[in-house]
């Protein structure tokens, strides 16, 4: 067992040395699937950092960062290890409803139990302000659950737990995953939130599906077109 579990964790190390699986770079088509109702939307960073910067204008308005759909998928609730994302909250006045959270949707069953028009649960796994210390613009590795297999971890930067699980339907962990996002409170009266990656690891769900990982990176900056002068 413990042979297996040293293999699992050089896999995963290996994997995480090479790029993002995923990358989404903003304005795009894809950026506009993966922020689906937010408001505003992502903008490049002042700073000059590469990943998105989401910050509130007013009223009620959030982000919705989805990065995993489970539509055409079987996994259930059991099988995520971790979900994490690297970067930073750029706003921070002590305040709960200023930093983000994960939100992992479950599939309806249509049997009567299902807590929302669209989904049979959903569980929001949040930081607990008060035990863990928020600095603003701090680069961290924010994860639920497991802490993931990132160099990140090891390499200087702090990885903050959200240990606060939050349950709207019973929570079931062999009911099957619909929906993964990482999202901001509408109620928050100010909130800016820089994401470089998110994702998630997966135990083997699937005779034919390994151990597996989805690391979104989220570009910011736009590229402009190189223009050259013939001689």
């Amino acid at each position: 067992m413990l042979f297996k579990k040293i293999i699992h964790s050089i896999i995963i190390f290996r994997l995480y040395i090479m790029e993002s699986n995923y990358q989404v770079r903003r304005m795009s088509n894809a950026a506009t699937a993966v922020q689906a109702d937010s408001l505003p939307l992502a903008k490049v960073d002042p700073d000059g950092r590469s990943g998105w910067l989401y910050q509130k204008n007013s009223g009620d308005q959030k982000f919705n960062y989805y990065f995993y759909s489970g539509a055409h998928e079987n996994m259930m609730m059991k099988r995520i290890s971790s979900i994490y994302f690297v970067g930073s909250v750029d706003l921070w006045t002590d305040q709960q409803s200023e930093l983000p959270f994960f939100v992992v949707y479950t599939k309806m069953k249509l049997d009567g139990t299902d807590a929302g028009s669209w989904y049979h649960s959903k569980h929001v796994y949040a930081l607990h302000k008060d035990s863990q210390l928020v600095r603003p613009g701090e680069k961290c590795v924010f994860y639920a659950l497991d802490m993931p297999h990132k160099p990140e971890c090891v390499h200087g930067k702090r990885c903050m737990a959200f240990k606060t699980r939050i349950d709207d339907g019973e929570y079931d962990p062999d009911d099957e995953v619909l929906a993964v996002s990482l999202q901001s409170d509408s109620a928050a009266a100010q909130c800016a939130v820089y994401i470089e990656n998110m994702g998630m690891e997966m135990d083997s769900f699937a005779r034919r599906v390994g151990d597996s990982i989805i690391d979104m990176k989220l570009i910011g900056i736009t590229m402009t077109p190189r223009i050259t002068h013939e001689a």
